[in-house]
C-alpha cells in the first residue's frame, strides 16, 4: 500500500446526473399557454402606493407571480459642493436573494446594474430634472419573486413612475412599461413568464408615455425580423396603455385616501 498517494475507493459508483426536464410547447393546439391566457393577454396586475412610510414616495406592484417594491427618497440637497443645473437621478435595482430559482448574491452583479442604468434612462424624460437644481433623487428597487426577468425590469419601472408620482415630484407624464418575447415559430407572447422565457428566442421590453406618445427606453435582445419586431413595439404600446389606466387609478385612490385620513 502507498501511504503517499491518495488512494481511490474499493468500489465505484455511477455519478448522479441532474434530471433534465422534457420541454414542452408554450402554446397548445388552442393556441393557449401554460396559464390559458392567448399570446396578447397581459397577466393580473395589482398595484398600490405609499406603502413604505419612512420614504418620500413609494409602490407595490404585483404582475402574476412577479412582486416588486419601490422606494423613492429626495429630492435632497447634493453633498458635493459645485453647483448642478439638473437633478440627478440615482437607482438602486436588485433581485433579492430570495426571488430566484437560483439563489441570487448579497452584492449588485453585472445584470442588476444594468437594469438600474435602464431605470434612470426610461424615467429621466419624464421628470423635469431642471426644476430641482442641485438635488437628487434615489429610487430603490427590490424584486421580491421573480416570474420572469423581462416582467421584472417593466414592473421595476412602473413601480418606479408611480413611486416618483407619490413622492410628489413633477414629471410630464407617468411612464410605464410592457414586456413581450419571441418564440422560435415567431410568435410574440405578451408579459412572459419564467418558464416561457427559458425557450425564448428573443424579448423586447417598451417603456412609454402614454399621453405624450413618446417611447422613452427599449430593450431588445435575441434574432428577430423587421416585421416582427415593429409588431411587437405596437402590441407593447397596446399593452402600456392598459397598463396606464391601472397606474392612474392607484394615484387615485391614494390621493382620496390621504384627503379622508387629512
Amino acid at each position: 500500500m502507498d501511504r503517499k498517494r491518495v488512494n481511490g475507493p474499493e468500489t465505484s459508483v455511477p455519478p448522479i446526473f441532474k434530471h433534465v426536464e422534457e420541454t414542452h410547447e408554450i402554446l397548445n393546439a388552442e393556441k393557449k399557454r401554460f396559464d390559458k391566457r392567448s399570446i396578447e393577454d397581459l397577466r393580473p396586475i395589482f398595484l398600490k402606493s405609499g406603502l413604505v412610510t419612512q420614504a418620500n414616495g413609494s409602490a407595490y406592484i404585483e404582475i402574476g407571480n412577479t412582486k416588486v417594491t419601490c422606494a423613492v427618497y429626495g429630492p435632497r440637497q447634493l453633498k458635493k459642493a459645485e453647483f448642478s443645473p439638473l437633478c440627478k437621478i440615482n437607482c438602486d435595482f436588485k433581485f433579492l436573494t430570495f426571488s430566484c430559482i437560483k439563489r441570487r448574491g448579497q452584492i449588485r452583479d453585472a445584470e442588476e446594474k444594468e437594469f438600474s442604468q435602464i431605470l434612470v434612462e426610461a424615467l429621466s424624460p419624464a421628470i423635469r430634472v431642471e426644476l430641482l437644481p442641485k438635488s437628487a433623487i434615489d429610487i430603490y428597487v427590490n424584486v421580491l419573486e421573480n416570474d420572469g426577468t423581462n416582467s421584472s425590469l417593466a414592473a421595476a419601472i412602473i413601480a418606479a413612475s408611480v413611486a416618483l408620482a407619490d413622492a410628489g415630484i413633477e414629471m410630464l407624464d407617468q411612464v410605464t412599461a410592457c414586456s413581450s418575447i419571441l418564440t422560435k415559430d415567431q410568435h410574440i407572447l405578451m408579459d412572459g413568464t419564467e418558464k416561457e422565457e427559458s425557450q425564448k428566442e428573443g424579448s423586447l421590453v417598451l417603456s412609454y408615455m402614454p399621453s405624450l406618445n413618446e417611447v422613452t427606453h427599449m430593450l431588445q435582445n435575441g434574432k428577430s425580423d423587421v416585421a416582427i419586431t415593429s409588431k411587437a413595439i405596437e402590441q407593447c404600446i397596446d399593452g402600456c396603455s392598459k397598463i396606464y389606466s391601472v397606474m392612474s387609478n392607484s394615484l387615485i385612490q391614494s390621493l382620496n385616501k390621504s384627503e379622508t385620513t387629512a
